[in-house]
């Protein structure tokens, strides 16, 4: 049975009474990983999010999956917590630092010792006062001429389509559509209950962001693509593993072993939702294939280079936070911006970051305008025409390196994963639908964000190609 299609799913003081949780329990049952999944989502939505308990617990919580329906809330504002329980499951919970978000306990780490890691945290710096997209005032307008060439009606038609079509159940599904052309917003709608200030969840999208961290450190000379990846589990004298490459694992063609399927048992769940340290259990799995001859896509391979952009940063949650603030927030004016992390104080690229529509569209014109931020080359071209080259190790021509691609196959004997939408799309994309698709031959980024639940589905392709071909050409 499948439960989940993919994840890809101011520091305050603390004291020594601070409270501690039962080890976590392996996940056998739907309803255990229920639990566990809620209180990770919960915990974002309530503190990191500020939207209120009973929306999460009806359009998040409730909404997510049939093994999620029956879990109830249990928030600590004090402790800064949030518990989950459901009859017959195990109760988790989840903790929030301020600056980082939430992290899912396992008993393994106290609460205190998770405190003390983000207690030097500062938030990310920004100045709201400068124009779009390094601040927010004033949004400027698309050019006349551009402006011209754009069909308003129905471009307004078919962002509004993407949320009313999918609008069932009672909650909402698509929570955000953010259109740029021409450097200019040209379509921002929300669902009830969200807004241009509500930092909404990339699930899988967030790879795409510590793919983008590596090539900053790629950039500096820190890490090099073709040398053995710093992994320490692998530096045992032949061990084949010791062969793999930075590009090999951004490119998801490590060879390593691992279960994307999302039951209970499997590898993705075992790593988000029951281990305190998510690289380490990634990082201890064996090849199955020779590295660089097969793609599998893997949550655990960005976990690992998530691990290695934490060490490269000084091996600490502050200097992995102020290195992706310095050098990537801050200069796109991605202040709302976080990627949380695991107890071991290393960022969960493969799942977790969050931000808000606005931002998660800076990301997108980061790619559209080739690694270039008011007028200055942020990641390097070089960098960029690696992320977007379609790795060799796959099938089809849909992944570069932790980006999405829109290639057509040079025989034409199989579609665009796209069909409808331009060829040199490069995207972001995350469970429920998320998705930053930088579009360069129409100068244009499309943002979704939204919340489709099991048994629903968003039509990407449909609602993507409506949006873009309303644009100017």
């Amino acid at each position: 049975m499948r439960y989940i299609s993919s994840l890809g799913l101011t520091a305050l003081a603390f004291v020594a009474s601070a409270p501690s949780f039962a080890a976590a329990p392996a996940i056998s049952t739907p309803e255990d990983l229920g639990t566990a999944v809620s209180a990770q989502i919960a915990c974002a939505s309530i503190f990191v999010a500020e939207r209120a308990e009973a929306d999460v617990l009806r359009d998040d919580i409730h909404a997510f999956a049939p093994f999620t329906t029956a879990v109830t809330l249990a928030v600590d504002r004090k402790a800064r917590t949030v518990t989950a329980s459901a009859p017959g499951a195990a109760t988790r919970t989840a903790l929030f630092r301020p600056v980082a978000g939430c992290t899912l306990l396992t008993g393994d780490v106290s609460t205190a010792a998770l405190d003390a890691q983000a207690a030097k945290l500062k938030p990310t710096r920004g100045n709201a006062a400068k124009p779009w997209p390094i601040g927010d005032a004033p949004v400027p307008k698309l050019a006349a001429a551009a402006e011209a060439k754009l069909d308003r009606a129905a471009l307004d038609k078919a962002v509004i389509a993407a949320f009313d079509e999918q609008n069932k159940g009672g909650y909402p599904d698509t929570r955000a559509i953010v259109v740029v052309q021409g450097g200019a917003i040209v379509a921002e709608h929300y669902a009830p209950g969200f807004d241009q200030n509500t930092e909404l969840l990339g699930w899988s999208a967030s790879k795409s962001i510590m793919g983008t961290l590596v090539g900053l450190l790629v950039d500096d000379g820190v890490l090099k693509l073709d040398d053995p990846a710093p992994v320490p589990e692998w530096q045992g004298e032949g061990d084949p593993r010791s062969k793999i490459t930075l590009r090999q694992l951004l490119t998801m063609s490590s060879g390593l072993t691992f279960s994307e399927s999302y039951v209970p048992g499997n590898d993705s769940i075992k790593m988000l939702f029951e281990a305190g340290d998510m690289a380490a259990m990634a990082a201890a799995k064996p090849l199955k294939d020779a590295p660089g001859t097969n793609w599998s896509y893997s949550s655990g391979t960005t976990n690992i280079l998530s691990r290695i952009v934490f060490q490269a940063t000084g091996g600490t949650l502050e200097g992995m936070t102020r290195f992706a603030q310095k050098r990537l927030f801050e200069p796109t004016g991605m202040t709302s911006a976080l990627i949380e992390p695991d107890e071991t104080g290393v960022q969960v690229g493969s799942s977790y970051a969050y931000a808000t529509a606005r931002d998660w569209a800076r990301y997108g014109l980061l790619h559209l305008n080739k690694g270039k931020v008011g007028g200055k080359q942020l990641l390097s071209k070089e960098w960029l025409d690696f992320a977007v080259t379609p790795t060799k190790a796959a099938l089809r021509p849909f992944y570069g390196a932790q980006l999405w691609l829109n290639h057509a196959e040079a025989e034409g004997e199989r579609r665009k994963l796209y069909p409808d939408l331009p060829t040199d799309t490069v995207m972001a994309r995350g469970h429920s639908f998320q998705i930053v698709a930088a579009i360069p031959s129409q100068d244009a980024v499309i943002v979704r964000l939204g919340w489709t639940p099991e048994g629903h589905t968003f039509d990407w392709n449909k609602y993507l190609s409506q949006i873009a071909a309303a644009l100017a050409p």
